[in-house]
């Protein structure tokens, strides 16, 4: 089953502390942005499809959005950090 065009999976590895997403670009410049939840930007870099691997040691909250810009498309996928004790 393959997933439908600009779907998002985002997955968090908490012992490297890197947030991983597919997503496969329709436009070569695809960007991301990372938002915290009061809708500012924390993180931006370019999208590197199929998988882009961005690095989270420096974001401290928990509930942030993924947003992917892509040409004329935007998709916005939640994500929660938990705390690592």
């Amino acid at each position: 089953m393959s997933s439908t065009p600009h779907e998002i999976r985002l997955r968090i590895d908490q012992i490297e502390r890197l947030l991983m997403f597919d997503y496969e670009p329709g436009t070569e410049d695809a960007l991301f942005d990372i938002c915290d939840s009061k809708g500012h930007i924390v993180k931006t870099g370019e999208v590197n499809g199929p998988v882009t691997r961005v690095r989270i040691t420096d974001l401290d909250g928990e509930e942030y959005f993924l947003m992917v810009l892509d040409g004329e498309l935007s998709t916005v996928k939640p994500f929660q950090l938990r705390r690592v004790a």
